[in-house]
């Protein structure tokens, strides 16, 4: 009885040390795998965004769609330039939208016609309209510029210096 009180004690120790080692490797491995990772920013999809900038400033979906079809992008820009829209204001945008089942098509068929890289940072039916043809002026604007200024503004400032690289060379 003395003898097996002996091993077991025996034993005990020595799993107890393999039992530290063991956890002191397992916590350096947790440690490293926390420090790779980024907490992930849920972003709502594009359906969202759209709703929630309609939904924001009121706009009429048809109204809008007309828009879309007709007004060329330049004469928007200096639409909402001349309203002032220079730096974004923010939209609280929710998690998931809820349209009434009367706009539902139409801001679907919004999302569809302005869906692009752009979209995400959209705060306003003229970024929303203007999506789209900022990115056929410049398609690698930082995210930072996209988040900070109005997309009247850099749709313009893009448009000008692209026209004067091409006049300088030809």
């Amino acid at each position: 009885m003395k003898a097996l009180r002996h091993i077991r004690a025996a034993v005990d120790r020595h799993h107890g040390i393999i039992g530290k080692k063991f956890m002191g490797v397992r916590d350096s491995i947790r440690k490293q795998r926390q420090k790779g990772k980024t907490p992930e920013v849920f972003q709502p999809d594009a359906f969202t965004r759209v709703a929630a900038v309609l939904m924001a400033f009121g706009g009429d979906e048809k109204e809008f769609l007309r828009r879309l079809d007709e007004e060329p992008a330049s004469e928007t820009a200096a639409r909402a330039l001349a309203r002032g829209a220079l730096r974004k204001t923010p939209v609280p945008v929710p998690l998931f939208a809820l349209v009434v089942p009367e706009s539902y098509a139409a801001v679907e068929t919004i999302t569809a016609r302005v869906d692009g890289p752009y979209l995400a940072w959209a705060e306003s039916p003229d970024d929303l309209l203007l999506c789209r043809a900022l990115y056929a002026v410049h398609p690698k604007i930082a995210p930072r510029l996209l988040s900070r200024y109005a997309y009247a503004f850099l749709y313009r400032f893009y448009a000008a210096k692209r026209r004067a690289l091409e006049a300088s060379y030809g």
